[in-house]
């Protein structure tokens, strides 16, 4: 699920924000519904748990480049072939 909590450490990825060249664009949702089971669309969420990605952000040696965007069509994998493509929803 895209339930994501930042955390500053024990993340399982390193996320750099960026605004031009990214692997994935985000869509960040007010509805936890609406994230579920979608790498593009994040739900933000306060607390470990097991169905929570915990992400640290980063300036260098990142997992993922990530650029938010503002509307739900805008959000997607730019890198097709990027080794978390459909492991973060």
């Amino acid at each position: 699920m895209a339930f994501i909590d930042f955390v500053t450490s024990f993340e399982k990825v390193k996320v750099q924000l960026v605004d031009s060249f990214p692997d994935l664009c985000v869509y960040i949702t007010k509805s936890k519904s609406e994230a579920k089971g979608k790498d593009e669309i994040w739900f933000f969420e306060d607390g470990g748990g097991s169905d929570k990605l915990n992400v640290k952000i980063v300036s260098n040696f990142e997992d993922i480049k990530v650029k938010y965007v503002t509307s739900k069509s805008q959000a997607g994998w730019k890198n097709k072939a990027h080794k978390l493509q459909g492991r973060i929803g």
